[in-house]
Formats: structure tokens, sequence, C-alpha cells
């Protein structure tokens, strides 16, 4: 996007005058760096493709702000409102300001505070009066295949089988609030040593736990590792430790953490396609992540076999 209209934009719609924005990263939506004469901000701007997931989340963090749960400051423009709507070649784009923390992400010897924040997170969000958008099976397995065949990939039915056979281990897991996209960026560790989570985009009515396995998450999305099951089961138990002070976990729920791994391989792949479009895969990267997959549910089924 052209930064000069961005800076036109802010400029226009809050009380402040931004001297520059600059571009930081895309991951779904547009990230900039704004400078203006009252500090540093960070700005969003959501693409058409997650608009209404957009407005849904912005509910969410004020209603986390009004409860005093650390996440970033939305900054209201000068009419009150948490965003500003703009149109760029006939489609709508969202505008959304916050507060510019200090820091850096998490590290291995944070797991135990993050895992007190979520357990916090999780609690706060049984509160939340505002609607739920429903993840189901749907959402985390069959959009993907239903991707894949339309790409006519020639392999789609052995993901279908997979996709089955974890759905099956985990659909009668608890369901509740589930951030959904819980990595460990979404987690920030400001200057001051306090945790912040960020980014409420994939709320939704869900599993829980789902947010402590992609927390927890050590294995490398691209190249299988065989270390990354026990570097995955030494953050579980470190987070674990602050999470279960506010909340109790199943056994069950600890056990398919592992499984929960495996649909997120078709979760997210299923979410960078329908943003980014189907030539932004090909069939060599597909095999790659059935084969990750393979070696993932054989390793998992010889640690849990182990006495």
């Amino acid at each position: 996007m052209d930064e000069e209209k961005i800076v036109s934009i802010i400029n226009e719609n809050y009380d402040m005058h931004v001297k520059q924005a600059v571009f930081f990263r895309d991951g779904g939506s547009l990230s900039y760096t704004v400078e203006s004469d009252k500090g540093k901000y960070f700005l969003r701007i959501v693409r058409p493709q997650l608009m209404d997931t957009a407005v849904e989340a912005v509910k969410i963090q004020l209603f986390l702000m009004e409860k005093h749960l650390p996440v970033s400051q939305i900054i209201s423009d000068i009419k009150g409102e948490p965003y500003v709507s703009r149109e760029l070649q006939g489609e709508k784009y969202l505008y959304i300001l916050y507060e510019y923390i200090e820091g850096t992400d998490p590290g291995p010897e944070d797991m135990e505070q993050a895992g007190e924040l979520v357990g916090r997170l999780h609690n706060c969000m049984e509160e939340y009066g505002g609607e739920l958008r429903v993840r189901d099976k749907y959402f985390f397995i069959d959009r993907y295949i239903a991707i894949l065949r339309k790409k006519k990939y020639a392999r789609a039915d052995e993901f279908e089988a997979y996709g089955n056979e974890a759905w099956d281990k985990v659909k009668h897991l608890p369901a509740g609030y589930c951030h959904g996209d819980l990595y460990r960026n979404n987690i920030f560790k400001a200057d001051t040593g306090e945790l912040y989570v960020l980014d409420f985009d994939t709320s939704c009515r869900s599993f829980p736990v789902y947010d402590i396995a992609l927390f927890c998450n050590e294995t490398d999305y691209f190249t299988f590792h065989e270390d990354a099951y026990d570097k995955t089961v030494c953050m579980l138990e470190q987070f674990l430790k602050g999470y279960q002070r506010h909340r109790s976990l199943s056994r069950e729920e600890k056990e398919a953490i592992f499984d929960l791994l495996a649909v997120y391989h078709f979760q997210l792949q299923a979410t960078i396609i329908e943003i980014y479009g189907p030539d932004c895969v090909d069939d060599e990267f597909l095999d790659n992540q059935l084969d990750w997959l393979y070696r993932w549910k054989a390793q998992c089924a010889s640690r849990a076999a182990e006495p």
C-alpha cells in the first residue's frame, strides 16, 4: 500500500500528526509502525477477506481491555470508534491503531508465565457475552481437503484419510473459548517483563487446549525434526505449571495436544491458500507436507507406546 496514503488516512481520523508509516510485515493483515508527534504506534490494515473476523476481534479486545487483561490497547479515532474503514479499488479495508509496546517474543524461560496468562484469558472469556463463531471439522480439516480437490491434487484422498483419523481423536475434547492462532509471536514480552496477548482475529468457540498445543509447539512447519517432539514436551511441562494455577486440564486434553499439532497443519495451510490463492503452493510442497504428517504420526505412536 502507498505509505503516503496511509499517513494521510491516520492524520485525517486520529488526534495526532503522523510523520511516517513504515512497513513491518504481511501476516494476512498488513502491519506498519507509525511515528507521530505523540509517539510510536502499531497499525494493522485488515484485508477484505478477514473483515468479519477482524470486527469480532476488536470487540473481544475491547472486552479484555475492560477486564484489565494485558492486551495491546486500541487507540480510538476522533469519533471514538476503534477502527477506520476505507475503500480501495472497490473493496473495504479496516485500519486499526494500537499502542506500541517495546519488547520481544517470549523465550523458554517465559513459558510458565505465559501459561498463567493463557489460563487467565480462557477464564476471562467465559464471561464474554458476545457471539463467538463455532469452528468445527469443516474449518480445521474439510476446507483444506476441498481446496486440494479443487487443485486436483493426486493425493487428496490420503490427506482426507489422515485428517478424518486425526479429527476422530480430538472431536470430543471440551469446548470453550479458543484464541485459535496462539503461536509464540502472538504473546509479546514487553521490556517491563509483562506478557501481552495479541491478535484475536481467529477467536472462536472450539478447543481451548488447541491454544496450548500451538503455543508449546516446537516443531518446524516445513521440515520434520526428530527432536521436536521432546522439545515440545519440555515447553508443555513448563507452560502447564502456570496454566494449571488457573484452569485444570484433563488427561484426555493433554494426550490430544500432539494430535492437534497435526490438525494445525490442515487448518493453517487452508488459511494460507485462502489468503494468497491456490497457486501459492505446488504439488511438491503438498507432498512434503504429507510426508511430514506421516512421520509425525509414526513418532507420536512410538512415544505413546513407551512405558
